[in-house]
């Protein structure tokens, strides 16, 4: 019968093996251990095993099941022999119980085939038979891909039905995984995400704020320190932003992360909405050793002039007062104020005048918009909102766009201003110039509201082609009608700019023609 040499063949298997990512864990195990014969007339030796394991099977959470094949060499020296090598193989079954996060222990059962060959100056005769024993051990995990231990086996080599030798093994077992080694992979998973459409106008606001959340589960089979996920939208973001940073997860336990990014400005280019790719990074340390993995998803970048109705302080973001446009009317008005003295109550309210004049000068006109969001009282829904040099451009716009216009230039000559909402519409107020205290003996026909320490005065600029006297009672009457059922709000503006910083765009310095000077003052008075 044709002997098997094992070496040559089992180390050729360990390299074909070794060169393929598996799915299943799999390691290679070197074992030195020295030998205690009990039977047979051999000294004992230093010798050694190297084992391939394979772990398909996972039970009680972490604990593995698997076969191995093992190969290696046992030492024999009879009294009138020199050292001589008894090569061996073996088939194992493996249980291996992960009590902690780094010890473990497991025992395994083989059955194989050994070759003694035969040695010529000694004339003795090569023989072979039948290897069966077993082997107990403990190790420790120093890194997720490394364990180190110690083991003791049990050796019996039959041979035509007789033990030709048996021996204990004392050693100790350095262990590689190449499936968290070479082939390496996180186990930590994506479980459920959930993200929001970006709107360009608020880029700032997503530094704090979160667009969406996602879920994840550790799968490690031991504890996680130092977790840290990051976001980075290579379009809009030039370094990853740590949005979660958790110090300790459990195995088999999950970890959220709201979604936060340090958006940059280019993000106001975005004339089409549009789908952008998100990096999302997770890192982390398992066992020493630091783990990173990286998850893509799509998110909706959105054109710059989306907006959605779910808080109304979110308009305050169009409110430029550097918008290039705007504020040519504001200082025309302003300008023309100081030259014109119109003898008003206070100051703010002549420059109100003077800002009313010079819009109906400019022909600015209201244009319904059947289709608002805001209107029809769907405030998740999408709607466009323009810039105030959108909407001189356009000489009109809808009731927010409009408001948004007025805010822009009694902001752009140092004047605070308010969004007023009631039901399905939405206005304007400006900060009278006097106190709480001095409002009743000076604002006489009591068209006022007092709110935040400030007298405000209510303006609706939808009818901005009558005269000023009417947007000052019709911006009134609706608060006050609106406030006794308990359903208008004043947003000042400047309190709202702390959550959705107002933005420009450099297209805001638009060429516009103001009106003539004689059209103004004809308004005006």
């Amino acid at each position: 019968m044709k002997k098997w040499h094992f070496p040559a063949s089992i180390f050729v298997f360990l390299f074909v093996v070794a060169s393929k990512p598996f799915a299943v864990d799999f390691e290679l195990s070197l074992m030195p251990d020295f030998d205690i014969h009990t039977v047979g007339v051999f000294d004992n030796f230093f010798t050694g095993t190297a084992s391939l394991d394979f772990y398909p099977l996972t039970v009680r959470g972490r604990d593995k099941i698997g076969f191995s094949l093992q190969g290696g060499l046992t030492g024999i020296k009879a009294l009138t022999l020199s050292a001589t090598p008894l090569y061996h193989g073996s088939g194992a079954f493996s249980y291996l119980c992960r009590f902690h996060d780094r010890w473990g222990a497991g025992a395994q059962a083989y059955l194989g085939f050994w070759e003694f060959p035969k040695v010529a100056e000694k004339n003795t005769l090569a023989q072979s038979g039948i290897l069966a024993g077993g082997r107990i051990f403990g190790e420790f995990y120093v890194l997720p891909e490394v364990k180190a231990g110690a083991f003791v086996g049990y050796n019996d080599f039959i041979s035509d039905g007789e033990s030709f030798a048996k021996k204990i093994d004392l050693g100790v077992k350095f262990t590689y995984s190449f499936s968290r080694g070479i082939f390496s992979k996180s186990s930590v998973e994506l479980d459920e995400k959930e993200t929001q459409d970006i709107f360009p106008v608020f880029y700032s606001f997503y530094n704090e704020s979160p667009f969406g959340t996602l879920v994840f589960f550790n799968g490690e089979s031991n504890k996680i320190t130092d977790v840290k996920v990051s976001v980075l939208i290579p379009e809009y973001m030039t370094l990853p932003k740590v949005c979660a940073n958790i110090p300790l997860v459990d195995r088999n336990e999950s970890f959220e992360a709201n979604l936060t990014a340090f958006i940059n400005e280019t993000i106001l280019n975005s004339l089409m909405a549009h789908k952008t790719p998100c990096k999302i990074i997770v890192s982390y340390r398992s066992l020493g050793r630091t783990v990173k993995n990286e998850y893509f998803l799509d998110v909706n970048a959105l054109n710059r002039n989306a907006m959605s109705w779910d808080d109304d302080r979110k308009a305050a973001a169009f409110v430029s007062s550097h918008d290039g446009a705007a504020n040519k009317i504001s200082k025309m008005a302003k300008s023309l104020i100081l030259k014109n003295p119109t003898g008003d109550y206070t100051k703010n309210i002549s420059y109100a005048r003077g800002i009313f004049a010079a819009l109906k000068a400019y022909g600015i006109s209201y244009v319904k918009d059947p289709t608002s969001p805001f209107t029809s009282g769907l405030s998740s829904d999408i709607d466009f909102l323009q810039f105030p040099y959108q909407t001189l451009l356009y000489s009109g716009g809808d009731c927010d766009d409009l408001s948004i216009l007025n805010c822009a230039l009694f902001e752009s000559i140092g004047i605070e201003t308010a969004f007023i909402t009631i039901p399905g519409h939405i206005f304007m107020a400006f900060d009278s110039g006097v106190s709480k205290d001095e409002a009743a003996g000076v604002l006489k026909d009591g068209r006022y509201i007092i709110q935040d320490e400030k007298v405000w005065i209510p303006l609706e600029v939808t009818v901005c082609q009558e005269n000023f006297e009417t947007e000052r009672s019709a911006g009134y009457n609706q608060w006050k009608t609106a406030s006794k059922k308990g359903e208008a709000a004043l947003y000042p503006i400047h309190e709202a700019w702390k959550l959705y910083k107002a933005v420009s765009v450099p297209e805001s310095d638009a060429d516009i023609d103001l009106p003539p000077l004689e059209k103004v003052l004809k308004y005006l008075k």
